[in-house]
């Protein structure tokens, strides 16, 4: 299948509608036995529905459960993006600034923590992900996610050195945990805070 025929297909599959101020995407989904309303954010829904059910349908559904959708979306506090005492409008132009301060200080660090315990890597890139701090790959290039700049130094050295430990021992075995307790003895205390944080 082309990729024009793959975006088409994926087209017929979904329809979005602004209705009462609130952004409904209709979605069908072959594993759907039924319609199903997920609310994402105050202004946006997403609706589920079978491969043979019809969008009117769904639409009708929803409709029906307008009332009750406005109700909870009236629950669901605004996320606030706040960096440096300022607060950004947008996830958007929180993430532009994130990069920006990233740019500015990850690489920079990465190099001091790998010229101050002898560790080289290949490259590196900044990168915005959602459920990572950072990975190294078997070719020991090291990808760094934006959002580190949110945490404080002392995590952010701990995911730096984490991902440069990671250079010579692939795994999170006992010579990981050997090496990297060497350079840092409260790795497993600052990992532990580390997992409490949530990535934006």
């Amino acid at each position: 299948m082309s990729l024009l025929n793959l975006f088409s297909k994926k087209r017929s599959c979904q329809k979005i509608e602004e209705i009462d101020g609130i952004k409904f995407k209709f979605r069908k989904n072959p594993l759907s036995k039924c319609v199903r309303i997920s609310l994402k954010s105050q202004d946006s829904v997403l609706v589920t529905l079978p491969r043979r059910a019809s969008f009117e349908y769904a639409r009708n559904f929803a409709l029906k459960n307008l009332n009750n959708i406005k109700n909870a979306a009236k629950k669901i506090c605004p996320k606030v993006y706040c960096l440096d005492g300022i607060t950004y409008a947008t996830k958007d132009e929180f993430l532009k600034k994130l990069r920006t301060k990233a740019k500015d200080y990850l690489p920079k660090r990465l190099d001091e923590i790998a010229r101050s315990y002898g560790y080289k890597y290949n490259k590196l890139a900044l990168k915005y992900m959602k459920t990572r701090w950072g990975s190294c790959s078997f070719k020991n290039n090291i990808n760094l996610n934006i959002c580190l700049m949110t945490l404080e130094n002392e995590l952010i050295d701990y995911v730096l050195l984490h991902e440069l430990v990671h250079t010579v021992e692939k795994n999170h075995g006992e010579g990981f945990w050997a090496r990297l307790l060497i350079h840092m003895p409260d790795a497993r205390v600052r990992n532990k805070v580390l997992k409490s944080r949530k990535v934006i």
